[in-house]
C-alpha cells in the first residue's frame, strides 16, 4: 500500500475487515475488494492484503485465483 501510495482510512479498513470476515464465513478464501480508491486482493483466511492497486491501475487488470468479490 505504501509503495503504491494508497491511503485507506480507519473507518474504511474497519468496513473492509467486517466484509472479509463475512466472506470467510461464506467459504471465501481469497477475495477481490474494490473501493473508490483501490482494488485489493485479500486473503480471508488470514486477513492479509496480498496485492494492492489504485483504481486506475486496476482498471485494465485481469484478476485470477479469487473466489469472491467485495465491492465497497
Amino acid at each position: 500500500l505504501q509503495e503504491r501510495n494508497i491511503h485507506i482510512n480507519d473507518e474504511q479498513w474497519a468496513l473492509i475487515g467486517q466484509k472479509v470476515v463475512e466472506a470467510k464465513q461464506k467459504g471465501v478464501r481469497d477475495s477481490l475488494v474494490i473501493t473508490n480508491e483501490a482494488a485489493l486482493i485479500v486473503s480471508a483466511v488470514n486477513q492479509t492484503v496480498i496485492t494492492a492497486m489504485d483504481r486506475n491501475e486496476a482498471q485494465s487488470q485481469l484478476f485470477t485465483n479469487i473466489n469472491g468479490a467485495i465491492i465497497i
